[in-house]
């Protein structure tokens, strides 16, 4: 040994041994079988004796059949959320319907991958529903289920085999999952009795005495990767497996343990909404709470607007974003002051007019962010006729109109909401004033948006058939 070597790094040369056997003589399991019977049946056909500190794994799929959580697929009636769901993932709508009943949330989905929490807390494909290794009928129909509570069939498990053998044993259900990060499936603990399934590791010292300050390893996991290897994925038949050696105290763990709280979940976000629901949701948001808008968020919107299509892509919008107090006060009694001169003049009750001023001003002035979305003619097309530059003008509304779409549906994404007040195309000279905005601008709308202070209106949208014409022949 140098003798300059620090005693800190001196570690045992004993070697460290885990032995993982998977038990033969494992029946194919059927509804109502006893599990704890089976177990004892392979040992003994594997001319094995349980242990104090033993671990058994168990595959999932022997405890879900033995519990008969068999589900025939003709016997469900999907939803309709699970009707359109199914159309975006591209799988059996009675699947999908499984899915969402065993489930809390959609996390992601796209075309063939539906990944969802479990009502166990665990963030899986498909709510771990499987159609392989099940006895299926001729129309290949039967889907199973995991088990309804891993950890408790781990703790029944384990209080009968310790009164049939006395050894103090722990047992774990895993099952295949894949990783958010990673290609691939491993082995994971999905129920877990008599160990901590979660070790925890901080205050122990490293190699150089170093205290670990954060170091919780997943030793039920740890265990159940190990055990998959001799399990195999298809056709194997090795369901159960011991193993010993295993470095673990008697605990009273779970593989609930090993769920991280959603609160806490840095790399979990609120699910996307689909297009169709994005449509189908957006609502025209009036009154706003006093949150403050982020200029990021401004900028996303806006940079959404820009993304319309338009004639020539030509880009004929132009914006003005309006927060500070005074700007939107100016802007406000400028078209209050227009709209009072022609009510007036149309005759309307001056009780009526004033009502609809104020609440006009208060719109603009109490939004936490106003928009005043312009269209200019200075890149489109000039032509000698007033036919032709009337459509070019009307080409230039056309794609102005599709980017405020577009920030309507950008600013509800990012859960805002806005409305268009369209009073600009009564007064533009009058917002140009206000705002000392270009002269080639010409003002189309406002747009208010903020966070929601309430949900919207309820709107009724015409049936098709009211608005469209199949033109055939």
């Amino acid at each position: 040994m140098n003798v300059h070597e620090s005693p800190a790094r001196i570690v045992s040369a004993a070697p460290a041994v885990a032995r993982f056997t998977a038990l033969s003589g494992v029946p194919m399991v059927k509804p109502g079988d006893d599990l704890a019977g089976i177990i004892l049946g392979a040992l003994a056909a594997s001319n094995e004796t349980l242990r104090d500190g033993d671990v058994l794994v168990i595959a999932q799929k022997i405890v879900s059949k033995a519990q008969d959580r068999f589900v025939r697929l003709d016997t469900v009636t999907p939803s309709a959320d699970a009707e359109r769901l199914a159309r975006e993932v591209n799988k059996d709508a009675r699947l999908v319907d499984l899915i969402l009943r065993e489930s809390t949330e959609v996390v992601r989905h796209r075309r063939d991958v539906l990944i969802v929490a479990h009502r166990l807390g665990l963030v899986m494909a498909n709510a771990g529903i499987d159609q392989s290794n099940v006895d299926q009928g001729v129309n290949d129909d039967t889907a199973l289920l995991l088990p309804e509570n891993p950890d408790a069939t781990c703790a029944e498990l384990r209080a009968a085999l310790r009164a049939h053998t006395g050894a103090e044993v722990a047992i774990i259900i895993n099952d295949s999952h894949g990783r958010a990060f990673r290609n691939g499936t491993v082995g994971v603990a999905i129920g877990a009795s008599g160990l901590a399934a979660l070790a925890d590791l901080r205050g122990a010292p490293d190699l150089y005495g170093r205290r670990l300050l954060s170091t919780e390893v997943a030793l039920a996991d740890e265990i159940a990767s190990a055990a998959s290897l001799l399990m195999g994925q298809a056709s194997e038949g090795r369901p159960i497996v011991l193993a010993r050696g295993v470095l673990h105290a008697p605990a009273e763990g779970a593989a609930a343990d090993l769920v991280r709280p959603k609160k806490i979940d840095l790399f979990r976000a609120a699910p996307r909404p689909s297009t169709s629901e994005l449509l189908a949701r957006r609502r025209s948001i009036r009154r706003y709470t006093q949150a403050p808008v982020s200029d990021d968020v401004i900028k996303q919107v806006l940079e959404a607007a820009i993304n319309a299509p338009s004639a020539h892509n030509r880009q004929p919008w132009r914006f003005a974003v309006l927060k500070d107090a005074a700007a939107k006060e100016r802007l406000a009694r400028a078209m209050g002051e227009r709209l009072r001169e022609d009510r007036g003049r149309d005759g309307d009750a001056s009780e009526q007019i004033e009502q609809d001023v104020a609440r006009s001003f208060a719109r603009i002035t109490a939004a936490p962010v106003a928009i005043v979305v312009s269209l200019t003619m200075e890149d489109m097309d000039a032509y000698p006729d007033a036919r032709r530059t009337a459509a070019e003008h009307q080409m230039a509304v056309q794609g102005t109109a599709m980017a405020m779409q577009n920030l309507l549906l950008a600013a509800h994404a990012a859960g805002l909401g806005a409305s268009i007040m369209c009073g600009p195309l009564f007064c533009p000279d009058v917002v140009r004033a206000a705002l000392t905005l270009p002269a080639q601008w010409e003002p189309q709308a406002v747009i208010t948006m903020g966070v929601p202070a309430n949900a919207g209106k309820p709107y009724r949208r015409r049936a098709l058939s009211e608005v469209v014409c199949v033109m055939e022949g």
